[in-house]
């Protein structure tokens, strides 16, 4: 009897010896070489302090990270992406008398003059142009909502009616989001899928994700940028000719997948808010591989009797992009965490801003650099003046600021590199954009990070709506 319980109680002290021994393992860091230096130490800090075992991980609720996805996880738009193999392939589940309404569907003035560099034409004359000619290629019998009808595709993309659909279709895209506003054209773009019921939405954007990004991997010159020019003379045309440039190329870079590995073997949890549609973000890390991804929130549309409409649930979160990031990410993932904040933001563009610069928690945000324009260069300003002036994680938190950085790619190749300067798709290489430069001349001139963010971006910023920094 003594000798069965001296055995339990060996076994017992080498169980708590191998739980103990599990619980202060050495954290799992980033080794690629292609990480901007002081993001990567940046990071392998955070993972050390946040990770299991490190002064500020939790296990109930663990900490977590945010990612956006578009530009951020991948290199280049994943959405953007797929709106030209849905225009390539025809899948559509739209009635060709619904065509219209869907696509001015949210806008707010269809008959405003759009401008010189639009043509002075409205939404409202090139919808009905793009709507009639779907209709030609409905009445064909070439649009179906599955791969049924990819035989015929050669043959519909030689047709003026293809091309006089697809140009304007896609052209509206822009045209929306630089009269309008990303909160009218993010949702637009995702009505398209009207018809569809998740699944079928899924797998077209399963589909997409792999045909582009084992392109560009197959031969790298696919990474371009493409036009699009509807026909001269199409009949009953009332918009005239327009023409559309867009992007080609996907991929998930070895890093991102690295770092979202690490997390998840650190005991730190890893979401993707995204403003691209919730079941074309589903398909990502089931087509990348990715491993560690603990919940989506992304653009989410009513569903009645189980297909999608052309309506934005907003009943169920905002819209997932500049402040409806941070307000999502209250209703939906903070609860889960003891209405604790993310530490790690991860981020590319305006879209992001909100929600990198407003949560207390957030300690650090990196930034894959995209020589923006707009709110996110004054991130990659604060970061390239941390990086100057020798601040560290830990000197950053002390500070009561989020430490930045910044990780520069190569568009043309779809690759991250180890600096921070970025060469986009058909560019020249740059850090920062003109603003940019300006930003950080006003932190090398004594201007703190936080007064930065607060006082210029609602004065001289993008931001149409900010809760101020570190305010949740």
């Amino acid at each position: 009897m003594y000798k069965k319980y001296a055995r339990i109680s060996v076994l017992a002290l080498l169980a708590v010896a191998v739980l103990t021994c599990a619980a202060f393992a050495a954290p799992v860091h980033l080794q690629s070489p292609n990480w901007e230096p002081h993001a990567k130490a940046v990071l392998n800090d955070m993972l050390d302090l946040y990770g299991t075992g490190g002064a500020k991980h939790t296990e109930n609720p663990r900490p977590y990270a945010v990612f956006d996805c578009d530009n951020s996880i991948s290199i280049l738009d994943v959405e953007e992406q797929l709106a030209i193999y849905q225009l390539e392939h025809l899948r559509f589940a739209v009635k060709p008398e619904q065509m219209y309404d869907v696509l001015i569907t949210g806008v707010p003035d269809v008959n405003k003059d759009l401008g010189e560099d639009y043509n002075h034409t409205t939404v409202a004359k090139i919808a009905r142009d793009a709507s009639n000619a779907y209709a030609k290629l409905y009445a064909n019998g070439w649009v179906a909502a599955d791969r049924s009808q990819e035989k015929h595709m050669d043959e519909w993309m030689a047709t003026d009616d293809w091309k006089e659909f697809a140009t304007k279709a896609r052209w509206l895209y822009d045209a929306i989001d630089d009269n309008f506003d990303s909160r009218v054209a993010y949702p637009w773009i995702t009505y398209w899928f009207a018809g569809m019921t998740p699944a079928q939405i899924q797998e077209l954007a399963a589909e997409s994700h792999s045909f582009y990004s084992t392109l560009v991997a197959k031969y790298p010159i696919a990474w371009s940028k493409r036009k699009w020019t509807s026909p001269a003379n199409y009949p009953g045309n009332q918009g005239g000719q327009v023409s559309i440039g867009f992007n080609q190329g996907i991929t998930i870079s070895p890093e991102l997948k690295e770092l979202i590995a690490a997390l998840d073997a650190d005991g730190i949890d890893m979401w993707i808010n995204s403003a691209s549609y919730l079941d074309v973000i589903k398909a990502v890390p089931i087509v990348f591989g990715l491993k560690g991804v603990d919940g989506i929130v992304a653009m989410t549309n009513i569903i009645k009797d189980g297909k999608m409409t052309n309506e934005y649930d907003y009943a169920f979160h905002d819209q997932t992009q500049g402040i409806g990031k941070s307000t999502t990410i209250e209703k939906i993932i903070r609860p889960k965490y003891a209405g604790r904040g993310p530490i790690l933001g991860v981020f590319d563009s305006q879209g992001d801003f909100n929600f990198v610069t407003e949560f207390k928690d957030m300690a650090v945000g990196l930034c894959l650099n995209r020589q923006r324009k707009d709110d996110a260069a004054l991130c990659a300003a604060i970061a390239l003046w941390q990086d100057k002036n020798n601040i560290d994680l830990a000197k950053a938190l002390s500070m009561g600021d989020t430490r930045y950085v910044l990780q520069g790619r190569n568009e043309n190749i779809g690759q991250l590199w180890p600096k921070n300067a970025t060469l986009l798709l058909k560019k020249k290489e740059g850090v920062l954009s003109p603003k940019g430069e300006k930003w950080l001349a006003m932190l090398d001139g004594g201007m703190k990070p936080a007064d930065l963010i607060n006082n210029y971006t609602k004065f001289k910023g993008n931001a149409k709506m900010f809760n101020g920094y570190k305010s949740r």
